[in-house]
């Protein structure tokens, strides 16, 4: 036996079709499923079936209490009136043990709407013979739907006069048009066609280790194995934490072995602030991606978001535009060195990979050369540009006024983060706009993590200090590639005479998804949620730590940017034991998190109980002295170190 096919008709209740979901698939048969490991097939009821308020809760707390049990909603979640689908599917998200057949849904929508919720791995071909070998198809009719048939439909009185086709090949018509629309690759037809049936039911071996396999791969085919240090395995748990991302939505992501992890680590290195593939977002880029992204011609929706920007930021006038992070720093120099026709600047934080940032990572000679910031090795930078770029540290603004002192004719500008972990001192950030005009040297906020997640625009707009010259990209774009470089009339002087030129800076994805993200963190206020996120994972590190008599410290860092540390002498070993543990239990997690719109209340929750079973955990590795023997990997490496 591999399954159970519980059916209304069977259960006690009258009317059978308003029965409640325990009613006909009582608590005994989901018991005998999670001890047994078989499938549940469901065919829901009730009128509104996927979108009844009834049938989602009992779903969610019977798939979560019997996670064993592998439950297939039979007809699309019974979702014959296809708007049921859109109105109800995503109450189910994160339950990896629910399933859906395709068996006679006639028309897409359904199917594009379970593809869209949970991808093409959770999606079965079914026949549901004999009714396949039926003429006509199902239709969603008003407030319902109707079985078009021969006997509920005269065909020749149908003009012109027409003869159905069989269920069964209307259905597979709306599941190819289905997989069409979405894009689903042959890999991904299979899948549906046969591969998911087979892993349903354990009759297909794979090894699990496709994720790790392809990192190996990556790091002999790609130096460095990754392209941004951040994303490489070893930075969190050395053999362990997943490289490659199959799956990516919301708060969720599945990794290339279909293992499913909610996202309390970096969610995109702090890019996604709406949670990744946003609705909203996506949809703009998909109209885009339908009527062309890239032409001779130029987009016109870079100047939509330039004015856009310059709303949010009155002070600014001009916008350029790149499409990554690093690029958008070097662009700003470039454009103030032009400007000012000097070469020196300031830096105070992290910056980038290119030659302009590391330069201060020379040293006064090369026996110094990587001393100054860990981790950001300057090799391959010029020696010749050492001293074109100087370094001092936020808050000690003595420090900006020695480099003025003796660079002040030289220096074209200063550049830095306006806050990062907390607020600023007061008058420091006035104090840098006064030294750096003093000198005639620009200032530029770096706002590329800190923007739109403290305050809507950049961070600088809380504290009242308006720049020369602001920088953004990460969640500017939502995970799509774009930054901005803002600035006043004479500060981007410079860039009518600088050749600063690329073709990948005119095409229109990065823009659209900029427009459609500003727009949907204005209208969700998501400063305010993430706040709130953030908030309830510190108090959640606080709680826990204290219960478990695990020393932490969990104030460091605004609530939309938390970060944990563990107060102890092996403090690496304990985070990498922290994001082993729970990536155990499904979680990526690591001692900085960058919550998101996508991140929920009931997720936070899930979060607390993995976080109470692993702080215990750690609490007794450190009270048995068994830190390294728990570890099944290397420690962690540790990042570079920022001038914050």
């Amino acid at each position: 036996m591999v399954a159970l096919k519980p059916y209304h008709l069977l259960c006690d209740d009258r009317p059978t079709f308003d029965a409640a979901l325990e009613s006909y698939c009582p608590e005994w048969v989901w018991q005998l499923a999670h001890d047994r490991g078989l499938a549940i097939i469901l065919h829901l009821v009730r009128k509104d079936a996927i979108a009844d308020p009834g049938n989602q809760e009992a779903l969610s707390r019977l798939c979560r209490q019997y996670p064993n049990a592998r439950v297939v909603l039979a007809h699309a979640a019974r979702s014959f009136h296809a708007p049921n689908a859109r109105k109800g599917l995503g109450a189910l998200r994160g339950l990896e043990n629910l399933y859906f057949d395709t068996a006679v849904v006639c028309e897409q929508e359904p199917l594009l709407q379970i593809l869209d919720q949970f991808g093409p791995r959770k999606l079965l071909w079914g026949s549901d013979f004999a009714v396949s070998q039926m003429r006509g198809r199902c239709v969603t009719l008003g407030e319902g739907f109707a079985w078009l048939t021969p006997e509920s439909l005269d065909w020749e009185k149908l003009s012109p006069p027409a003869e159905g086709l069989l269920v069964g090949l209307e259905a597979l018509r709306a599941l190819l048009t289905a997989a069409e629309t979405f894009g689903l690759n042959d890999a991904d037809l299979r899948d549906v066609f046969c591969d998911n049936a087979l892993r349903l039911f354990g009759m297909l071996e794979e090894p699990g280790t496709l994720t790790a396999q392809t990192y190996r791969h990556a790091r002999e085919r790609m130096p460095g194995g990754t392209g941004l240090l951040s994303k490489r395995p070893e930075m969190l748990a050395p053999e362990q934490w997943p490289a490659y991302f199959r799956e990516a939505r919301g708060c969720e992501v599945f990794d290339l072995d279909g293992r499913h992890y909610y996202d309390f680590a970096s969610n995109g290195i702090s890019a996604c602030l709406l949670g990744y593939r946003d609705p909203d977002v996506t949809a703009a880029v998909g109209r885009r991606l339908r009527l062309g992204s890239a032409s001779t011609l130029n987009p016109p929706e870079e100047i939509e978001l330039a004015d856009r920007l310059c709303e949010i930021h009155p002070w600014a006038e001009q916008v350029r535009f790149a499409r990554t992070g690093g690029e958008t720093a070097a662009v700003a120099i470039r454009i103030a060195r032009a400007t000012t026709d000097r070469s020196v600047v300031a830096v105070c934080g992290y910056h980038g990979w290119h030659d302009w940032y590391l330069a201060a990572n020379l040293g006064e000679d090369d026996s110094l050369r990587g001393h100054l910031l860990p981790g950001l090795d300057p090799l391959g930078v010029p020696r010749e540009l050492r001293g074109t770029t100087l370094t001092f540290t936020h808050g000690k603004l003595e420090e900006l006024e020695a480099i003025v002192e003796s660079h002040g004719d030289r220096l074209a500008a200063v550049i830095m983060e306006p806050c990062r972990y907390t607020d600023p001192e007061p008058g420091f950030l006035q104090g840098v706009l006064d030294a750096a005009h003093g000198c005639g040297a620009l200032v530029i906020f770096d706002e590329i993590t800190i923007g739109w997640r403290l305050v809507h625009g950049g961070a600088h707009l809380r504290f009242g200090a308006n720049p020369d010259m602001a920088i953004f990209s990460k969640a500017l774009g939502n995970g799509h590639p774009i930054g901005a470089v803002l600035g006043t009339r004479a500060a981007m002087e410079g860039c009518h005479d600088s050749f600063i030129s690329s073709t990948q800076w005119t095409e229109s994805i990065g823009p659209t998804a900029a427009l459609a993200a500003i727009l949907k963190m204005e209208r969700t206020r998501v400063t305010e949620h993430v706040a709130h996120i953030g908030s309830r994972v510190q108090d959640i590190w606080r709680a826990m730590g204290e219960k478990h008599g695990l020393p932490v410290d969990a104030d460091e860092g605004f609530p939309c940017l938390p970060h944990l540390k563990f107060l102890h002498e092996q403090s690496e070993a304990l985070r990498t034991l922290y994001t082993q543990w729970m990536l155990d239990r499904g979680f990526l997690a690591v001692v900085g998190f960058s919550p998101t719109l996508a991140h929920t209340d009931a997720t936070v929750d899930l979060f607390a109980e993995a976080v109470d079973e692993v702080f215990a955990q750690i609490a007794e590795a450190v009270a048995t002295d068994r830190i390294e023997q728990s570890l099944r990997g290397p420690v962690a490496h540790s990042g570079f170190r920022r001038l914050t």
